[in-house]
Parts: structure tokens; C-alpha cells; sequence
């Protein structure tokens, strides 16, 4: 059902809310145009995964962002 709509392969986030341990993300989105859904991770991971993988979307969603120096 996420992949069929008015824009086909894609969820638009609509919010976002931090569990108690600060740790985990509850990502609400919306889905094939008629569909609220609720998705979860860990914020940790999340930032792990795009230190990572974040670059291979590079001419998709524009160039990667410049890490921030932490001087």
C-alpha cells in the first residue's frame, strides 16, 4: 500500500515523537494517499545508517551534507 498513490514509492512524515528512553523514534506517515502509519527506530541507529549510507542517494536528493566540525 506504499507503493501505489497520487506520488508512487514514497511516505511523506507527518511527525515524530522521542520514547522515554530517548533513544527510540516514533515516525508517523502517511501512505498511498489514504493511510496514516507508524514506524519506530532507534535514533542512534538512524544517525549510524547515514554516516554510512547516507551518500549513496547522492543526484536523488542532491549532494550529501557537510558533516559539522565539532571544534
Amino acid at each position: 500500500y506504499e507503493t501505489v498513490g497520487d506520488v508512487p514509492n514514497v511516505v511523506f512524515p507527518c511527525g515524530v515523537t522521542v520514547g522515554d528512553d530517548d533513544d527510540t523514534l516514533y515516525i508517523y506517515y502517511g501512505a498511498a494517499d489514504m493511510s496514516i502509519c507508524l514506524a519506530n527506530s532507534s535514533k542512534r541507529a538512524l544517525l549510524d545508517w547515514l554516516d554510512y549510507d547516507g551518500t549513496d542517494f547522492i543526484g536523488e536528493a542532491g549532494p550529501p551534507a557537510e558533516p559539522i566540525s565539532q571544534a
